[in-house]
């Protein structure tokens, strides 16, 4: 059995590569071959498993990284019938392993996945941004939104103290920081949702969510009764908040329990169109894509194997 194994060398202020090395223990004493592939500026973690993915054989790909690597990955993936996929975090949010349950220590999980075996399936997202010029389409293994979370993030990756945070082991605290500033400065939209085709108005809109797992943004838990292989989006919008009833609807986030919070709104589709009155920053898993009126999710009935 051979494994390819996938990482950023630089990711993680270097701690990719030293993740690899510990972990590339347990796969030598496993008897099984595998190829290491180091991204470079060149060849990015998506044109990497395009490549692997598109040989028409079976693939079984490793992913050393965070939720924003996974997302690279999943975009990447040509053939999701002969593709298995088994990742190790290193991120920050590390939002996958946590809705999956899986265990936090790395060896433990490494001797889950040396098997190679195909233990569940995820359903894929995919985002399409209707940009000034152009149309893009990304997918995501976890969530899509519109308005606040999106918008932290896009200050987050700008903000020079990330990198050194992150070399710290401090890298939340720079969502955090800017998750402040966000609410308090944020104007909020007027947005008309379509689920699958249905339309509702919502005035005041701060942000709306498309989710596939419960959890984004390291922990908050937006969509808690989301399931990633039900075949459907997990949507939830908050409107009509002032910004000082979204600032604390958020530790009420974190544990699941802001849904009866008047002005929070859930519903489920398969597709979700977002329509708003003026520009709103937009990601998939927490990378940015810009800003734009205009927003379709969908679950694209493809289905991630994963060996974890």
């Amino acid at each position: 059995m051979h494994f390819d194994i996938i990482l950023n060398p630089a990711g993680a202020s270097g701690g990719t590569m030293a993740l690899w090395k510990k972990a590339e223990r347990q796969f030598k004493k496993s008897g099984h071959s595998y190829t290491l592939h180091s991204s470079t500026t060149e060849k990015g973690i998506e044109q990497l498993v395009r490549e692997l993915t598109d040989r028409g054989t079976e693939t079984r790909l490793v992913v050393i990284g965070g939720d924003g690597t996974l997302n690279e990955a999943v975009s990447g993936i040509c053939d999701f019938e002969k593709t298995a996929l088994g990742f190790i975090p290193c991120g920050t949010g590390n939002d996958m392993q946590r809705d999956m349950g899986l265990p936090r220590s790395k060896a433990a999980l490494i001797r889950r996945m040396i098997d190679g075996e195909v233990k569940r399936t995820a359903d894929v997202g995919e985002l399409t941004f209707f940009g000034e010029n152009e149309i893009i389409k990304r997918r995501f293994n976890i969530s899509s939104d519109i308005g606040f979370g999106a918008a932290t993030c896009a200050y987050a990756d700008r903000s020079p103290l990330k990198p050194i945070l992150n070399r710290l082991g401090l890298g939340r605290l720079i969502y955090l920081i800017h998750a402040v500033r966000v609410c308090l400065t944020a104007q909020p939209a007027s947005v008309l949702i379509r689920y699958d085709g249905k339309g509702v108005g919502y005035r005041k809109c701060l942000s709306a969510i498309a989710m596939n797992h419960c959890c984004e943004g390291g922990g908050f838990k937006f969509c808690p009764n989301a399931e990633f292989d039900d075949g459907l989006l997990d949507i939830v919008a908050g409107t009509g908040l002032t910004k000082l009833q979204f600032f604390k609807m958020l530790p009420l986030a974190y544990k699941g329990r802001h849904l009866k919070i008047k002005g929070i709104y859930t519903h489920r589709a398969k597709v979700v169109e977002m329509i708003s009155d003026k520009p709103l920053w937009a990601h998939t898993d927490g990378e940015v894509l810009g800003q734009t009126r205009h927003v379709i999710m969908r679950i694209t009935g493809e289905k991630l194997r994963l060996i974890v």
